[in-house]
């Protein structure tokens, strides 16, 4: 037990912080404890008296202070190792003065405890011992646990401002080899105030996101963004290396319980916030700090309840591969924990994995969906790893689709401005059919998606369906839902025993502009298990303003009250877009639509033919109006 003068009989221990250098012999490879708990104290030495350090070596993980280890004018006295790269150390590393080691954060502990990479002196951040003698690696566990077990010295900065937190965070007092006490205020950081666009993708992020899902959020500003769409979910849990301040409300709104995961508390490895943050995992038993080795293990991941992983990418190639640490050979960030996290979520028991980036660069100039990846850049997730890749422009999932299937879903969420480009690039490269569409306006502008026609419906037993407008990737869906349509179906749809729907008949129906054609389709199941069960559309004749329409249901799906449904919503839509009325060919002895169509609330005419009736209906000619 240590009494409260445990500085007094420490006394032989502690240092001054000018008097680092005598403690770190030449050679040696120094660890910088990591993120906001950076022991500032001890880092400003290695700047201040950077000539007092022979020929060391420094290991950075996520270095956030405004240290400057660099200076334009005299060459740096360290060699660095940076195991991610951030914004203090980037030019550095693309000017060659600094080295980056590429890793996944699951395999940095190995290398440590292996001896790979060598540990001589750990310069740490930790809480006062309490009474029974241990200190807290307070809000960075992370890789700082397995430094400080296996460096050969350990040197903290004992601040009261560290927080004492719950989990894997004590480390004994005894082995501290030499410390500092300095309070001092720890580094905080903050996201800045979300763009609309970075909120529209967080807005589709969290469309993805099922109650019950256990929440990773990779560092970046469009994961952040995401939790402030989270507060309509319930019982979440979060399971990720870094929390931030977004995380306290949902915490405090009851959003985030833990109830119905694996484990029953919020599981992290270091917190990237404000003093807020700080104070709020102070001592807080529902929020459990544990090493990277536990945290990052694949096993440990796939163990939770729908774990969903929201990671930031730099650039997305068609085929689906991610490169999130490089713009082209210039180093940007880092692999971190990406890899580890996307493979453990697609274990998990209906697990999601995420991606997420603008489809453009800030200026609009390029597209951040590629063809291909720049040269020398870093695939830091392999198409066969990638399930949802989200832009502002929607969602596409990629895992278990075939490479033309693929590329349609990812130039379907690049910029409208740049599809036709990657279209003409994909059938380049034989990813598509030569003759491949893509929908386009009357003045050959590429049509962007409408998304304000979403919506669920309850059906009368079926459960919901999800309706939305027609889009390119729908062809095989499309060609699915007609081939498992019965022949007398297929009779009523298409007025003839129809057996076969071509490639060049499918996708001329799934791609329209919206505005002379417009199609929804029903869907049912997840994305990588969907289907189609109902669809209608309308066909403008420009010359009349009259629109013709017609209309599938799955078999299984009939008697819910799905085309009545669809009736009503296309109505409303060829109202919004100035279409005068409706009108089509229905079978005599279809006798439910007949009778939905006696049901709409306008005056419809029956015109009798061989073996069907021609219908028609106008907007402004209500059913009452002809009945006087």
């Amino acid at each position: 037990m240590v009494s409260d003068d445990w500085r007094q009989q420490a006394a032989q221990r502690e240092i001054a912080p000018e008097r680092l250098a005598h403690f770190v012999k030449p050679g040696s490879r120094i660890y910088i404890g990591s993120g906001c708990s950076e022991p500032t104290i001890l880092t400003e030495q290695l700047v201040l008296r950077k000539h007092s350090f022979s020929d060391c070596e420094i290991i950075h993980f996520l270095t956030l202070s405004g240290n400057k280890f660099f200076d334009d004018n005299e060459p740096s006295h360290y060699r660095h190792q940076a195991l991610f790269v951030g914004q203090t150390i980037r030019q550095a590393v693309n000017e060659g003065k600094a080295d980056y080691i590429p890793i996944s954060l699951s395999d940095i502990p190995v290398l440590i405890e292996t001896g790979r990479l060598r540990i001589d002196v750990a310069l740490l951040q930790v809480s006062p011992p309490g009474k029974y003698g241990f200190c807290s690696l307070g809000i960075n566990v992370d890789i700082n646990r397995t430094v400080f077990d296996h460096a050969k010295l350990v040197i903290a900065q004992i601040n009261p401002l560290m927080p004492r937190t719950s989990g894997d965070s004590y480390v004994r007092f005894a082995d501290i080899d030499y410390f500092v006490y300095e309070e001092s205020p720890l580094l905080e950081f903050t996201y800045p105030t979300p763009d609309e666009l970075t909120r529209k993708i967080g807005r589709l992020c969290a469309r993805i996101i099922e109650n019950g899902s256990t929440l990773q959020f990779g560092i970046g500003n469009i994961p952040n963004a995401t939790l402030m769409y989270l507060k309509d979910k319930k019982d979440l849990a979060v399971y990720s290396e870094v929390i931030s301040d977004s995380l306290i409300d949902l915490i405090e709104e009851g959003v985030v319980t833990c109830r119905n995961n694996h484990h029953p508390h919020i599981r992290t490895s270091f917190a990237m916030g404000s003093r807020r943050l700080y104070d709020y995992v102070r001592e807080n038993p529902f929020i459990e700090f544990q090493s990277t080795r536990q945290i990052n293990n694949i096993i440990n991941i796939a163990q939770n309840n729908k774990q969903v992983s929201i990671n930031a990418a730099l650039s997305v190639s068609l085929t689906g591969q991610v490169n999130s640490d490089s713009i082209g050979a210039a180093i940007y960030s880092g692999v971190g924990g990406q890899l580890d996290f996307t493979r453990g979520a697609a274990l998990s028991k209906r697990g999601k994995p995420i991606i997420c980036l603008p489809s453009t660069t800030r200026d609009g100039k390029i597209s951040r969906i590629v063809a291909t990846l720049q040269p020398a850049s870093g695939v830091v997730i392999p198409r066969s790893e990638v399930h949802y890749v989200v832009t502002e422009w929607g969602v596409a999932f990629l895992h278990g689709k075939s490479i033309r299937d693929r590329v349609l879903q990812m130039i379907g969420i690049a910029h409208p401005d740049f599809r036709m480009e990657l279209l003409e690039e994909a059938k380049r490269l034989n990813f598509v059919y030569q003759d491949q569409l893509l929908p386009l306006t009357k003045d050959g502008v590429v049509v962007v998606y409408p998304e304000q026609y979403e919506w669920h419906f309850e059906t009368r037993s079926q459960g919901r369906v999800f309706f939305r407008p027609v889009k390119t990737t729908d062809e095989r869906l499309l060609q699915e839902l007609y081939y498992h349509l019965e022949a007398e179906d297929r009779k009523l749809r298409f007025f003839a025993p129809k057996s076969t729907f071509s490639h060049n008949e499918t996708q001329a129906i799934v791609n329209v502009d919206y505005e002379t054609v417009f199609a929804l389709v029903g869907l049912v199941g997840d994305a990588d298990n969907q289907q189609i069960v109902a669809m209608g559309s309308y066909y403008l004749n420009r010359a009349s303003n009259i629109a013709e329409i017609a209309f599938t249901v799955a078999k299984e799906y009939r008697n819910q009250g799905l085309t009545n449904h669809m009736v009503t919503k296309l109505i409303d839509i060829a109202k919004e877009k100035g279409v005068r009325g409706f009108e089509g060919e229905v079978l005599k002895f279809n006798d439910p639509m007949i009778h939905i169509l006696k049901g709409v609330p306008y005056a419809t005419s029956f015109m009798a033919e061989e073996d069907s009736f021609h219908f028609r209906f106008f907007f402004d000619a209500p059913a009452k109006a002809a009945a006087g």
